[in-house]
C-alpha cells in the first residue's frame, strides 16, 4: 500500500533530500519534490456514494415489500429513514476509505485535478524564481496514485515534455507497488541524469536557489 505523506518517516524524507542533492550536484537544475495527500477533497464522490447506496436501499426495500410481508406494516417515515441512513453510510464510507472514494471518480477527473494542483504548487513553492529558470517540480499525489513533472522555461528549451513521461510512468508504477520512497528517489535521480544528458550544466557560481527539503502538502 502506498504511504501517505504523514506516514513517511524522517529517514524517508532524508533519503529523498539526499537524492535531490545528488541529482543537483551534476546539473544546473533545481529539483523541488512536493508530496500531497490528495489533490482535491472530491466532494462529488461523497454525493455519488450517498446517492448510490440510497438508491440501492430503495430498490432492496421495494423488492422485500413486493415479495414478502416483512415490511407490510412499516410506517412510510421508516422507509425514508432507512434510505437516508443508507445515504449517510455511503457518504461516510467515501470519506473514510480511499478505495471507496476512487470508485466514484473517473480517471480523467483525477488526472485533471492532479495537473491543476501541480501547476499551483509550481508557483506556490516558487519553482519559477530561479535566475536561470531551471527549476523542476516533482509533484506526487498519493490518493490518485499519480505524479506530474513540470520544468521551467530554461529547461523546456533543452528537454521536451515527452522526455519526462517515462520517468513519470516509472514513478507511478513504483507508488502502486508500495515502493514510495525508493520510487521518488529513483525519479529524482532520473531527472538529474536527463538534465545532464540534455546539456543543463551546473554553473560554476551555482547558489542552490531552492531548498533541497521535501515539501509536504496535506
Amino acid at each position: 500500500m502506498t504511504k501517505q505523506p504523514a506516514q513517511l518517516t524522517q529517514d524517508d524524507l532524508h533519503k529523498i533530500e539526499e537524492a535531490v542533492q545528488e541529482a543537483e550536484a551534476r546539473t544546473g537544475g533545481e529539483i523541488v519534490p512536493v508530496l500531497a495527500k490528495q489533490s482535491s477533497f472530491y466532494e462529488v464522490a461523497l454525493w455519488r456514494a450517498a446517492t448510490f447506496l440510497a438508491g440501492l436501499s430503495g430498490v432492496l426495500l421495494t423488492v422485500v415489500y413486493l415479495t414478502t410481508d416483512l415490511l407490510l406494516f412499516m410506517p412510510p417515515y421508516l422507509w425514508l429513514l432507512l434510505v437516508l441512513t443508507a445515504a449517510l453510510i455511503g457518504m461516510t464510507l467515501a470519506i473514510s476509505s480511499w478505495p471507496v472514494k476512487r470508485l466514484f471518480l473517473s480517471r480523467e477527473k483525477l488526472t485533471a485535478r492532479v495537473l491543476d494542483k501541480a501547476k499551483n504548487m509550481f508557483y506556490d513553492h516558487e519553482v519559477h524564481l530561479t535566475e536561470p529558470r531551471t527549476g523542476i517540480l516533482i509533484y506526487v499525489s498519493f490518493f490518485e496514485h499519480q505524479a506530474v513533472i513540470l520544468a521551467d522555461l530554461g529547461i523546456d528549451e533543452l528537454v521536451t515534455e515527452d522526455s519526462w513521461s517515462g520517468i513519470v510512468q516509472q514513478l507511478t508504477r513504483g507508488l502502486n507497488q508500495g515502493r514510495t520512497t525508493e520510487s521518488i528517489c529513483e525519479a529524482i535521480l532520473a531527472c538529474g541524469q536527463l538534465l545532464e544528458e540534455s546539456g543543463v550544466h551546473k554553473p560554476i557560481d551555482d547558489d542552490n536557489n531552492l531548498s533541497d527539503e521535501v515539501r509536504i502538502n496535506e
